[in-house]
C-alpha cells in the first residue's frame, strides 16, 4: 500500500510540473511569435520589412476582400492564398488587423448588386470575367479579385490578380499568389506612412505635359506627391526625380543640378528617346525620325549608360489604323500591325519586372552600356527574339504597314530596353570646372550607394488622347484595340518609384516564387480505387491494428502485474 502511495505521489507531482511547463509555455507564447515554414520555397515566410511594417502599426486596420462565393477551383486557390497571407499579417499585426471576405453576388435583389458592382469598379476593384466548363455545363460570371484596406479613416483599393496574362490562366494566378505579400503590404505602407514621397517632374525642355501626362499624375498621386519642376537647383529638395521625353537642350549650369542631385543620393528616373518622332506629323508621304540631342547624353555616358539614336521595331507589336482603300467616298479603315509600337513581354529576374503584365512602347530605341567602375548594370526590360534595330536618321512611312513582313530583316533578338544601374557614381564633373554660376557650391565627386534606371522610350509614360471627346485614355491603353484593356505601364513605374523610394525594402517580397506541382490527371483516373483506398481506408485500418495492438498489449502488461 505504501508503495501504490509513493507511486501515486510521484505521478501526481510530475503531472503538476508537466502543467506548469505547459503554463509556462502557453504563457510565453502568446508574446513571442514562433513559426516554421518548411516549404522548400519558404512559401510562408514573411518579410522583414513586412513584419515590422504589421508590427507597427498604431491603430486597428480593416481589410474586406471581395474575392467570394462561388468561384473555380483556380480562383479559389487564390482565394485560401489570400487568407493564409491576411492570417499571418494578423498574427504579425498583434490584434491590429482584420479581415473579412465579402461576396459582391450577395445583395437583396438584382438592383442592388449593381450598385455594388458600380460602387466597386468606381472604388478602382475592376471585375474579372471568369468562364468555366464542368463536366460539358459552361459558365460565365463576374468577379472582383480585389480587396479595400482602410486604416485611420482612409481606405485604398488593392488589386489581389496581378499576375502576367501571356503566362497562361493557372501560372497568371500562381504569380498573383507571389505577389500577394508585396501587393497587400504596399498599400498598407501608403496607408500608414505620415510623410509622402516627393516626386518631382522635370518640365521646361520640350517635355509633354498637360492631358499627355494625366495618366502617370494619376498613377503616381496614388503613393506620392508629385510637383512639376522647372527650377533644377530645387532638386534637393525631393526624394526622387522623373525625367520623361525631354527634346529641348539642358544647359550646363542644370546638368551640374542633376549630377550634384545624384552625388547627394537622389534617386533618378530617365524615360528618353533616341529619336524624335511624333504620329500626327506623319504625312501622306511620311516623316523623318531624326536624332534627339538634349545634352543628357554627356552625364549618363558617365554613369555607364547611352540611349543609341536609332529605332527599333519588333514583330511582337500593337497595330495601328490605316487606310487600306475606298468604298465609293468613304474610306476603308483597318487595324494592321505597327513594328513601331512594341508589347514588352520579356523580362529579367528582378523585383521590379517579375511577373509583370505586358507593357506598351512606341518609337523605342535600345540602350548600350559603358565600363563604368563600381556601378551594377541590370537589364530590365527585353525585346522580343524577332526585332529590327534602325539607325537614325530614319524615314517612317504609313505605306510601310501595308509591307508583308520580311522575317530575314527581324533578325536581332532581346534587345535591352531599360536598365537599372546601381552603386556609388562618379561625377561627371570630377577633375572639371563647375559652371560660373555654380563656381560657389562644393562639389561631390562620388556618391554614396545609389540608383538610376534608363528607359529608351519616353512614350511609355504617357496617355494617349481620345481625339472625339478630347480626354486622356488611362496610362497604358491602346485606343485602337477591339477591347481596351490597359498595358502595365502603370505597374511598371510605380513599381519603379517604389524600389528607388522604399527605404524598408518592402519590394524584395516580390522575389518571392511558388512552384505549381499539378496531380497527374490520367494517373488520378487510372489508379482512382487504389488511390481512394490509400487516402480512406489505410487510415481506418490502421487506427483499428493499432487499437487491437494496444489491447492485447495492456492485458499482457496488467495481466503479469497482478500475478
Amino acid at each position: 500500500m505504501e508503495f501504490l502511495n509513493r507511486k501515486t505521489t510521484e505521478y501526481t507531482l510530475k503531472f503538476l510540473i508537466a502543467l506548469v511547463l505547459l503554463l509556462l509555455v502557453n504563457f510565453l507564447v502568446r508574446y513571442t511569435l514562433i513559426r516554421w515554414d518548411l516549404t522548400e520555397e519558404n512559401r510562408y515566410t514573411m518579410s522583414e520589412a513586412t513584419q515590422s511594417l504589421l508590427q507597427n502599426l498604431e491603430e486597428p486596420l480593416y481589410v474586406e476582400v471581395y474575392l467570394a462565393g462561388d468561384i473555380n477551383p483556380e480562383f479559389s486557390r487564390l482565394q485560401t492564398a489570400i487568407k493564409q497571407t491576411l492570417g499571418q499579417f494578423k498574427e504579425y499585426a498583434h490584434g491590429n488587423l482584420q479581415y473579412s471576405f465579402v461576396n459582391p453576388d450577395e445583395a437583396e435583389s438584382k438592383k442592388a448588386r449593381n450598385q455594388f458592382y458600380n460602387y466597386l469598379i468606381d472604388k478602382g476593384i475592376p471585375p474579372t470575367t471568369v468562364y468555366d466548363d464542368q463536366e460539358g455545363r459552361k459558365s460565365q460570371k463576374m468577379i472582383f479579385p480585389g480587396a479595400e484596406i482602410s486604416y485611420k479613416g482612409q481606405s485604398l483599393p488593392v488589386i489581389l490578380l496581378s499576375g502576367n496574362n501571356a503566362a497562361g490562366a493557372k501560372e497568371a494566378i500562381n504569380q498573383s499568389v507571389e505577389n500577394l505579400e508585396y501587393e497587400l503590404a504596399n498599400t498598407i505602407k501608403t496607408l500608414s506612412d505620415s510623410e509622402r514621397k516627393k516626386i518631382a517632374l522635370i518640365q521646361g525642355h520640350g517635355e509633354p505635359s498637360g492631358a499627355q501626362v494625366f495618366g502617370l499624375k494619376e498613377a503616381l498621386e496614388k503613393k506620392f506627391d508629385i510637383f512639376a519642376l522647372t527650377d533644377l537647383s530645387q532638386l534637393s529638395h525631393f526624394d526622387a526625380a522623373l525625367f520623361v521625353k525631354p527634346t529641348e537642350n539642358f544647359t550646363n549650369s542644370e546638368l551640374y543640378d542633376i549630377d550634384q542631385y545624384i552625388m547627394q543620393g537622389g534617386k533618378t528616373l530617365f524615360f528618353l528617346d533616341g529619336l524624335s518622332i511624333a504620329v500626327d506629323s506623319i504625312k501622306e508621304y511620311g516623316a523623318m525620325a531624326l536624332p534627339i540631342d538634349n545634352n543628357l547624353d554627356d552625364i549618363l555616358f558617365k554613369y555607364g549608360v547611352r540611349v543609341n539614336k536609332d529605332v527599333l521595331q519588333d514583330v511582337n507589336s500593337g497595330n495601328f489604323p490605316i487606310v487600306t482603300g475606298r468604298m465609293g467616298k468613304d474610306p476603308q479603315i483597318q487595324l494592321l500591325p505597327w513594328p513601331y509600337y512594341i508589347i514588352f513581354n520579356n523580362y529579367a529576374n528582378h523585383p521590379i519586372v517579375k511577373n509583370l503584365n505586358a507593357v506598351y512602347g512606341k518609337f523605342v530605341s535600345s540602350i548600350d552600356t559603358i565600363a563604368s567602375a563600381g556601378v551594377k548594370k541590370t537589364p530590365l526590360i527585353f525585346t522580343s527574339d524577332y526585332t529590327r534595330q534602325m539607325n537614325g536618321p530614319v524615314h517612317i512611312n504609313f505605306d510601310d504597314l501595308k509591307k508583308e513582313v520580311v522575317p530575314e530583316n527581324f533578325n536581332k533578338k532581346n534587345i535591352p530596353v531599360a536598365y537599372l544601374l546601381e552603386g556609388n557614381f562618379s561625377s561627371a564633373y570630377k577633375n572639371r570646372l563647375p559652371p560660373k554660376t555654380r563656381a560657389n557650391q562644393k562639389a561631390i565627386n562620388q556618391s554614396e550607394q545609389n540608383s538610376i534606371i534608363v528607359v529608351s522610350d519616353g512614350d511609355l509614360l504617357l496617355s494617349e488622347i481620345n481625339k472625339e471627346e478630347g480626354t486622356p485614355f488611362p496610362l497604358g491603353v491602346d485606343p485602337y484595340a477591339r477591347h481596351p484593356t490597359p498595358f502595365a505601364n502603370e505597374q511598371l513605374l510605380l513599381n519603379m518609384v517604389n524600389y528607388m523610394t522604399d527605404d524598408q525594402g518592402l519590394i524584395i517580397s516580390r522575389n518571392k516564387e511558388f512552384k505549381i506541382r499539378p496531380l497527374d490527371k490520367v494517373k488520378i483516373a487510372e489508379n482512382k480505387l487504389l488511390l481512394q483506398l490509400l487516402n480512406v481506408a489505410l487510415p481506418i485500418l490502421l487506427i483499428i491494428l493499432f487499437g487491437v495492438v494496444r489491447y492485447f498489449w495492456r492485458k499482457r502488461k496488467y495481466a503479469s502485474f497482478n500475478e
